[in-house]
């Protein structure tokens, strides 16, 4: 791979970021869905009053980076409201991470960007209607999806979202087989960055476990999509969720490589602020629970909450920057995959 055309590096945003969560109601069904069905208290909207304290909070602790996700963060009554806010409070990032159907509706993109939005990230993870549709649980999502991201592409080559609009794909039983098929399907919309993240078997993902691959299965259709993006298109195509043992060492070992495909390399600090009935699934030390909030740092939280490392990482020169792997994932597939990576 070292000896392959160098796609454009882009330098990691150094800028604070937090994510606050507005409430777990969605209107799609995604087979791999996290929360599966949440409690009623948990699917309730964020109230105003909150949300405004909320945005505040996080400015004065230094966030600069603002986003917005769910459920459907679109959904939300006030989400115009809110990106205008942290426009107003100084906040130079605002996002929002979105299924995007709501956004087939181009006037209502257009009051979010007028408010101040300066991202969209929109989960899509298919390249037909076929997949897309059967993914999602919606008939019709793959078209409005479609003709979002061409008017959000649109606005962005006009200068109107200074962050760009990216696309965020759940590799999962269902779709990783397609994964460069969707790259180039993505690309020829015009898009310039694409994120594929590892599913995590929480919710629904853990009572259908056939959307739960191994990573053997999954990494020889990831190697291909990094090589077509190589030779090819050159664009920002990054990975998330993958423990990096299962990667080709050609990959990982290569500073320059690593820094242009993983996320480990890649993410904004992200802090996190989202509703909880109780302290529950929280381990001690990781989140500060208070007022119905959960508050915690996400890249914190998976190290040390939702991802294990097991004995064989122990001897592994990457264990300081791999997260591990989702400890649902051990439960059901085991550690055979994982090797340690010599110095």
């Amino acid at each position: 791979m070292s000896e392959l055309p160098i796609a454009p590096v882009v330098e990691r945003d150094r800028r604070k970021n937090v994510e606050i969560n507005v409430g777990k109601i969605c209107n799609n069904k995604c087979v791999f869905c996290l929360d599966g069905m949440p409690a009623t208290e948990l699917r309730r909207y964020m109230p105003w009053p909150d949300m405004q304290a909320e945005i505040r909070r996080w400015y004065e602790a230094g966030n600069r980076s603002l986003g917005f996700l769910g459920g459907e963060p679109t959904t939300y009554p006030w989400i115009v409201d809110a990106v205008r806010l942290g426009k107003e409070l100084g906040y130079s990032r605002i996002t929002i991470a979105t299924n995007g159907t709501k956004l087939f509706r181009h006037d209502f993109a257009e009051r979010l960007l007028d408010a101040g939005l300066t991202r969209v990230t929109m989960s899509c993870h298919g390249h037909t209607a076929a997949l897309e549709d059967k993914i999602t649980g919606v008939p019709g999502n793959f078209d409005k999806k479609a003709s979002a991201l061409r008017f959000l592409v649109e606005k962005r080559d006009r200068g109107l979202l200074r962050d760009n609009v990216s696309v965020n794909i759940v590799v999962n039983g269902w779709n990783y087989k397609y994964l460069p098929s969707m790259l180039k399907y993505f690309y020829s919309l015009g898009l310039d960055d694409v994120r594929a993240n590892f599913v995590r078997a929480e919710g629904f993902a853990w009572e259908d476990q056939s959307v739960v691959p191994r990573y053997t299965e999954v990494v020889p259709y990831v190697v291909k999509a990094v090589l077509l993006n190589e030779f090819r298109y050159k664009r920002t195509f990054t990975l998330g969720s993958f423990p990096l043992c299962t990667l080709p060492l050609a990959l990982v070992g290569s500073r320059s490589m690593a820094q242009r495909y993983l996320g480990e390399f890649r993410d904004l600090d992200t802090d996190c602020s989202i509703r909880t009935a109780t302290s529950e699934g929280f381990a001690d030390g990781v989140a500060q629970v208070e007022g119905g909030r959960a508050r915690f740092n996400w890249q914190e939280r998976k190290r040390s909450d939702l991802k294990r490392q097991v004995a064989t990482c122990d001897h592994c020169s990457y264990n300081h920057v791999c997260e591990g792997v989702w400890k649902e994932y051990l439960q059901i597939h085991g550690e055979s995959e994982l090797r340690a990576i010599p110095g």
